[in-house]
């Protein structure tokens, strides 16, 4: 370092102040992607790119991979997965949709447990009744289905076409459904999950038209203590927002508003997250907490995708039509999932959100037309007809986990000042054993063309083979830090620091694998020197 320092300070004027070597230690994009700043004015703890990384508070680390969970046979699309969660934990399951057929997929093995269904895409809740708890399920092609913990029955309903039920929701202790193509919804009698629905039109509270798309619900505290609301969508954005005892009563129905938002998008336009709902719509997830606190513009400043609002309305612009939008809330791993179909059945990435600090990165790899969350673990549909387990692994299963960071480009507190970037320390936390390499570049003046060169560190350890090591002699690797200075080269005004890893699947190495980045040291000096 000390001769790094001394050659900085000779310059064509012969040592001036001016070329003197300067430090200075910047964060990891722990701001997470950035989609709607300015390039030239980004802040310098955002992310022009943040792809299979994922911003914590004080870090940014590696995505964990996913490994097979259990094959269905079928080899086409899972489109809907459903977690049944009843009262009694040892009936708990996790089921399947694909090719006509309802599989339980809780364990390794798949077993087919109802067939001869027109859908696969199923919309669904948990309802418990005092005759037990049920996951319910609808499709608005096959009669509704109910599951015990045990098999799938076909509900009897009457008063309404039970194949035209496209959404379902509960309220209340009761189960409220949205028919297809109408602005009707209906309900059914209090503690049931069948029996005669009632119809319950919401036509006059759209003003701009169209049919019922979704119903959902969440729970705030008013003047008078908690309450819970029901809000009835659109499919032009008019959110019908009631407060409802009893909907058979005139006098136990309070309206409290419409507000006019954004075009939902897909049947699952709407997810919970904590108690509030939010709303998938062409200009991004609106929380629907705050629709009648904001007008419509206002609301897309306090919308749960803000910072990325240009990829947003890319994405929605291009395939609000293809099926497979819907967001999860993870929050084993303080994540919210908005999983963005680009091409129907083929191709999905995912926007991934860290619900404590509001950073957003994009996840790629993992294709799959739908999420669920199960026993607090994310699983998700493949195309191939495989349920997958996500956050499982160090890297992604029969394939290569591909990660790729850019930071801001950042003047380092002189815009107007020509500087020569030199040497460059990241500060990263490894497994001991990790076998895996990074590559690290510089582009300059917003440049996308950087020479990536490998991180050093060192690995110590061993890796435990899977299936093999003796649990309790083996030594399980540790994690350490390290922060090792290596040369770097760019001359501009600004500069953007870059990251990339290739992990390839291993079959030895199963367990999670730390790789976190922690923050960067650079040295430079003003002007071109020799």
């Amino acid at each position: 370092m000390r001769n790094t320092f001394r050659q900085a300070g000779r310059g064509a004027g012969g040592g001036s102040a001016a070329n003197q070597a300067q430090g200075s230690s910047i964060s990891s994009p722990v701001g997470g992607w950035d989609a709607i700043s300015p390039i030239s004015t980004m802040p310098p703890q955002n992310a022009l790119e943040l792809v299979n990384w994922f911003p914590q508070p004080g870090y940014v680390e590696l995505r964990r991979g996913f490994t097979e969970h259990s094959d269905t046979g079928t080899g086409l699309p899972v489109e809907t997965l459903m977690a049944y969660q009843s009262a009694t934990a040892t009936l708990n399951a996790l089921l399947a949709a694909s090719d006509g057929e309802i599989f339980e997929v809780t364990g390794a093995v798949s077993a087919s447990i109802a067939s001869g269904f027109t859908s696969n895409r199923w919309q669904y809740t948990n309802f418990a009744t005092s005759g037990g708890s049920f996951g319910w399920m609808c499709n608005g092609e096959d009669v509704p289905q109910y599951f015990d913990g045990a098999a799938i029955t076909a509900t009897v309903i009457t008063g309404v076409t039970p194949e035209d039920i496209t959404d379902v929701c509960p309220y209340r202790s009761r189960l409220w459904l949205v028919l297809k193509e109408s602005t009707e919804a209906a309900y059914l009698p209090v503690d049931s999950i069948q029996g005669a629905a009632t119809i319950f039109d919401v036509g006059t509270y759209f003003p701009n038209g169209g049919y019922l798309q979704s119903i959902g619900t969440w729970s705030t505290d008013t003047n008078d203590g908690p309450n819970e609301f029901i809000a009835f969508v659109s499919q032009f954005g008019d959110v019908a927002i009631f407060q409802i005892e009893d909907p058979g009563v005139a006098a136990q129905v309070f309206y409290r508003g419409t507000a006019s938002l954004s075009t939902p998008i897909g049947r699952r336009c709407l997810s919970k997250i904590g108690s509030d709902l939010g709303l998938i719509t062409i200009d991004g997830v609106l929380p629907l907490s705050q629709v009648l606190s904001y007008d419509k513009a206002a609301l897309l400043g306090a919308s749960i995708t803000k910072n990325i609002r240009q990829a947003m309305t890319d994405a929605a612009q291009r395939y609000k039509d293809e099926f497979g939008w819907q967001l999860t809330s993870y929050p084993r791993n303080t994540m919210a999932i908005l999983n963005v179909p680009q091409v129907e059945n083929t191709t999905q990435v995912q926007f991934v959100m860290n619900t404590i600090t509001g950073a957003w990165a994009r996840f790629e790899g993992q294709n799959g037309s739908c999420w669920e969350v199960f026993e607090d673990r994310a699983y998700f549909g493949g195309n191939d007809g495989i349920v997958r387990l996500a956050d499982n692994a160090g890297g992604d299963e029969n394939q290569t986990l591909s990660a790729d960071m850019r930071g801001a480009f950042n003047y380092y507190s002189q815009r107007g000042r020509e500087k020569r970037w030199t040497m460059i320390r990241p500060s990263i936390t490894i497994d001991d054993a990790f076998p895996v390499q990074p590559y690290m570049g510089l582009n300059v003046d917003f440049g996308s063309d950087a020479e990536l060169a490998p991180v050093e560190f060192t690995a110590s350890g061993s890796i435990p083979t899977w299936n093999s090591a003796v649990w309790n002699e083996a030594t399980w690797p540790g994690e350490t830090t390290q922060a090792n200075w290596f040369s770097i080269g760019g001359l501009g005004y600004c500069a953007s620091i870059r990251m990339t890893v290739d992990i390839p699947w291993s079959e030895d190495v199963r367990a999670p694998r730390v790789l976190q980045v922690n923050s960067f040291d650079m040295l430079y000096a003003y002007g071109a020197f020799i």
